[in-house]
């Protein structure tokens, strides 16, 4: 059943777990046995493919142990030359000191081939082995059957030899027979052990020196409350000393040091807040609604595609119908060749789809609509002259934006940077020499280490959470929004002209380029008030966004640092306070780790007693 449990669970049919089985009796020889798979050559139909593999490499680990006595067990009826186990014996025993070939299944012997068996036995057939062959008969399955007992099957087996020729004529009896086997087996274990005494001692003192090592990491533990006293200012010192330099980079092994990781996370939040929506309020990208010139005409339409600076619309398409491929479906657009394509239905008699080529429109051509900022400003419209910006509107949107995509990210900067603290302090603690023992003391420092944090972490999130109220106030005296703005004031009608008067040879006569100057400006007076406003408080959005990102992504991580900095002060400061009576009681070793010391002095003991007695036999 347990070599059942092993296979399935390890699903193949060679395992490397052992099923022990342990007997113990007044005639049982001091031996560890271990029955190893027989070798192989082929696989069975539901078998695995590398059986045969398996189990050689299985049994190469145990051959190769110097101190592993083998038994080469060879069927009497079956030809040795065809023995894997002697030659795999030989590669790493060839001096047979520790080999002893033995013979079963005498009984089955072909008649006539008696005499090729018994120089086989005798070592006449094969180079020398030092302890020789030796020649067995086990219980065959009959006899099993019948429940023969184990002395029974040993009495039959000495009867066997005794009255069966050839073996009754061999002089050296002791070639036969289990009893026999076993004082054979018992000798030789004795004669690989001292020969393996050396190796002995050496492993008894690795095993010493590890039991030392866990003893010395335990430490000695201070009963008097001066020494306690003392432990705990010294620990306590080492802490808030050099936790602050291992947390700003300047000491530590770590691969990636505390410091760095947070200039890694800092630089995340950075790249979060300039892909949020008021740091890219005005920015065309691809699924957005925008407003393209195109011939001296507005066109509104969503942004299906980009590539390079050129932008492409849904429904600004050529009229040529193109096959659409097999793999494309409605509303796909891909490339194709020089050109970009959209697939769209085609309303017959049969409904259809065809592809249309997308006409590209140049990027500085193509504006963000800002239809969603004029319909703010319909649904918001007080009764003053609405020919302003309604600061409320874009003071509404500023506070939206700010808490909706950079109050989360500032937030979890925090929590990170907790994080950040409360594992550094925890692993140096625990890596602190010689108060591994002291689990309530150093359970007390993890304890007012993790408290510390929360409190500042709690600190700081006030501190995050007023400047947030006040990013949410729109203000600044950064000339950078207000040159921007004036930029982005003329930047669509600038675009726009360039595109009309550029031509192919770069010329155009005076009163072709006043009409046209004309025409733009017109088409700009012409347009609706409520789309101006929309514009200009889009430019302002804009603009105030990228001053106010800049803001937050140098204000949230300094207060973080501002945490780190401090952190080892006020350590030191809880920890300086703690009463004598505390440290009386902190500084006790549990009893599992007082009984840990006594285990580890009697195992040093106890291998210093066995080492010396090992070194008087050799």
């Amino acid at each position: 059943d347990a070599q059942t449990h092993i296979v399935t669970k390890q699903n193949k049919e060679v395992a490397r777990d052992v099923v022990s089985v342990e007997m113990t009796g007044p005639h049982c020889e001091n031996l560890t046995l271990i029955d190893l798979p027989g070798i192989v050559r082929s696989h069975g139909k539901d078998e695995s493919a590398t059986l045969s593999e398996d189990i050689q490499a299985l049994m190469s680990d145990y051959l190769k142990n110097p101190r592993c006595v083998i038994l080469a067990v060879l069927p009497a009826n079956v030809d040795f030359h065809n023995s894997q186990i002697l030659k795999d014996a030989l590669e790493v025993d060839p001096d047979t000191k520790r080999t002893i070939p033995v013979l079963t299944k005498p009984d089955l012997i072909d008649p006539g081939a008696e005499k090729n068996v018994k120089e086989l036995l005798l070592g006449e057939k094969t180079q020398h082995y030092e302890m020789g062959f030796h020649m067995v008969k086990g219980r065959g399955q009959d006899a099993l059957n019948k429940k023969t007992t184990i002395e029974e099957g040993l009495t039959q087996e000495a009867s066997f030899f005794y009255n069966t020729e050839p073996w009754r004529g061999v002089e050296i009896k002791t070639l036969f027979g289990t009893k026999n086997l076993r004082v054979k087996l018992g000798e030789l274990q004795m004669r690989l052990i001292r020969h393996s005494f050396p190796d002995i001692v050496s492993e008894m003192k690795g095993k010493r020196d590890l039991a030392m090592a866990s003893r010395k990491r335990l430490g000695e533990i201070p009963s008097e409350l001066i020494e306690k006293r003392a432990l705990f200012r010294k620990v306590t010192n080492d802490i808030c000393r050099s936790i602050g330099d291992h947390l700003i980079g300047k000491s530590g092994r770590s691969k990636v040091k505390p410091s760095a990781e947070f200039h890694l996370a800092s630089s995340r939040f950075m790249k979060t807040l300039s892909e949020s929506r008021l740091a890219n309020i005005s920015k065309v990208t691809v699924g957005v609604d925008a407003i393209a010139f195109v011939d001296s005409k507005e066109l509104r339409d969503t942004v299906r595609y980009m590539k390079g600076n050129r932008v492409y619309l849904e429904g600004f398409t050529g009229s040529t119908e193109y096959e659409v491929p097999s793999d494309k479906k409605t509303g796909d657009v891909y490339e194709d060749g020089s050109r970009v394509k959209i697939v769209e239905e085609y309303e017959s008699d049969d409904l259809s789809i065809h592809a249309y080529a997308m006409k590209p429109v140049p990027l500085e051509l193509v504006r963000r609509d800002p239809e969603w900022i004029r319909e703010l400003i319909e649904e918001n419209r007080p009764y003053d002259l609405p020919i302003f910006i309604n600061t409320e509107v874009f003071k509404g949107i500023v506070t939206d934006l700010i808490d909706e995509d950079w109050r989360l990210p500032a937030t979890e900067l925090l929590d990170y940077t907790a994080g950040l603290l409360e594992t550094a302090t925890n692993k140096y603690i625990k890596s602190i020499g010689g108060i591994e023992s002291l689990t309530q003391f150093q359970e007390f420092l993890l304890f007012k280490s993790s408290e510390l944090v929360g409190t500042l972490m709690e600190e700081s999130k006030v501190q995050v959470s007023n400047f947030i109220d006040r990013e949410q106030v729109p203000y600044t005296q950064n000339h950078y929004l207000f040159e921007n703005l004036s930029k982005l004031r003329s930047q669509r009608l600038m675009d726009e002209l360039l595109s009309l008067i550029g031509t192919d040879d770069g010329q155009m006569h005076k009163p072709a380029i006043v009409s046209t100057v004309k025409l733009v400006f017109e088409r700009n007076q012409a347009r609706p008030m409520d789309d101006h406003m929309a514009e200009e408080m889009q430019h302002a959005l804009n603009s105030y966004g990228k001053v106010a990102m800049k803001r937050f992504i140098d204000t949230v991580p300094m207060i973080c640092i501002e945490v780190i900095q401090k952190y080892d002060r006020r350590l030191n400061d809880i920890l300086s306070n703690v009463m004598d009576s505390e440290i009386d009681r902190l500084v006790v070793a549990p009893p599992e780790q007082q009984r840990a010391m006594k285990k580890y002095d009697k195992e040093i003991a106890t291998l210093d007693a066995g080492i010396a007695a090992v070194k008087k036999l050799f």
